[in-house]
């Protein structure tokens, strides 16, 4: 495994993380067994939050790390009502302070090592966030030592073109920014990544593979074209070849889809690569992509060509 700096936090992480959003309530045991396999395999980076599987992420991923205290952790505290684009922002310094204080009940620590505001979606309840005090009580956390360090995370959906991010970025209120980027959403790599660059804030990818659900995402090639008709809809990308080739992602080759994903993000000046799997064999998988240069320059030339346009991400 190789480890990059995050950031102006001088923490170094492993260019591949995990994910941990999902399976721990559906099947306690294997979530376990799955983090367990990532600390063997160098993976000392892991995300969560108070909110993914109602709280049992964070309860079953204590359980999982008892006697690895050496993993950083990154949890969140979504600000809004749920993580739809249109949510309503809710967020109070109460709730934000009480959110902490559960998260290192159920992680089973006595510091938080980053702790970002969950999904900001507007540029509007991004300065809720920063003036109506949830700022002010995450930096109160990190005073009172029970926080590391301290960042937000967008939502790309609402988002795409990160819009939040190279407002907030600048302002040098935040150590860890969480961000999407993947070959079907190219724009952070001329916006916010150069930004955290020149302020030293750390980086951590979340959705390399877009939404990866088994029907659109990419996680196969039949899922990967299914996401480009999807754009072809919205008006994202034209009802033309190469966009309607049944050949469209051969260039790629040999590389699976997946496997391409992870190269492309890994190829960027990131700190780390975030994403969730479920089984030792995907982790297996993944781990196959950890081998610079990762991505040769004709082919990240070809997915810029063919995707570098869409500013919109897609489900």
């Amino acid at each position: 495994m190789r480890y990059r700096r995050l950031g102006r936090t001088g923490l170094e992480v492993s260019e591949l993380s995990y994910g941990a959003a999902r399976g721990a309530r559906t099947d306690p045991a294997a979530f376990i067994e799955v983090v367990h396999a990532c600390i063997d395999a160098g993976l000392n980076f892991i995300d969560t939050a108070g909110g993914y599987d109602g709280g049992y992420s964070e309860t079953v991923l204590g359980e999982a790390l008892v006697g690895h205290d050496e993993v950083i952790v990154e949890t969140k505290y979504c600000p809004y009502e749920n993580y739809s684009p249109q949510a309503a922002y809710i967020g109070t310094p109460d709730q934000l302070i009480a959110s902490a204080e559960e998260s290192l009940r159920r992680l089973r620590r006595d510091r938080l090592d980053i702790f970002l505001g969950h999904g900001i979606r507007t540029l509007e309840t991004l300065d809720r966030f920063m003036e109506d005090g949830c700022y002010e009580a995450m930096v109160k956390l990190r005073e009172e030592g029970k926080v590391r360090f301290i960042g937000i995370s967008e939502l790309s959906e609402a988002d795409g073109t990160h819009r939040i991010l190279q407002r907030a970025v600048p302002t040098g209120a935040f150590d860890v920014v969480m961000l999407t980027i993947n070959f079907l959403l190219q724009t952070a790599a001329e916006t916010v990544i150069p930004l955290c660059r020149a302020h030293d804030v750390g980086t951590v990818v979340m959705m390399p593979l877009n939404q990866p659900s088994k029907e659109s995402g990419l996680v196969s090639l039949a899922a990967a074209r299914e996401c480009v008709r999807r754009h072809i809809a919205h008006g994202n990308l034209p009802a033309e070849p190469p966009y309607t080739a049944e050949d469209l992602f051969a260039f790629l080759e040999p590389f699976s889809i997946p496997e391409a994903g992870l190269r492309y993000v890994l190829t960027q000046d990131i700190s780390t690569c975030c994403n969730g799997v479920r089984s030792k064999e995907r982790l297996a998988q993944n781990l196959s992509v950890v081998d610079p240069p990762y991505l040769d320059a004709a082919r990240l030339g070809r997915l810029r060509e063919l995707f570098g346009r869409i500013q919109w991400q897609v489900r």
